[in-house]
């Protein structure tokens, strides 16, 4: 009986030849090593637009916390 049952692929050793992967294989074939979507080997123009983005965002996070801060103060005075 036991000849016609397959193990569970969780429960299967890994065999020594796999490679091992790391934290870095998951998107794709590229990796998504590094921080904010800034990739070792990055192209310049490719940093320079991500961290553009992300300085926008916070211009508009803050600029908007702000506004709301003061729509706030204005209804509860």
């Amino acid at each position: 009986m036991s000849e016609h049952m397959n193990e569970l692929p969780v429960i299967q050793k890994s065999s020594q030849d796999e490679k091992k992967s790391s934290a870095c294989d998951g998107c794709e074939t590229k990796g998504c090593c590094g921080a904010l979507g800034i990739r070792a080997g990055a192209e310049k123009e490719e940093v320079y637009r991500n961290l553009t983005i992300y300085l926008i965002l916070l211009v508009v996070i803050v600029v908007g916390a702000y506004i709301l801060k003061n729509l706030m103060s204005l209804v509860l005075s």
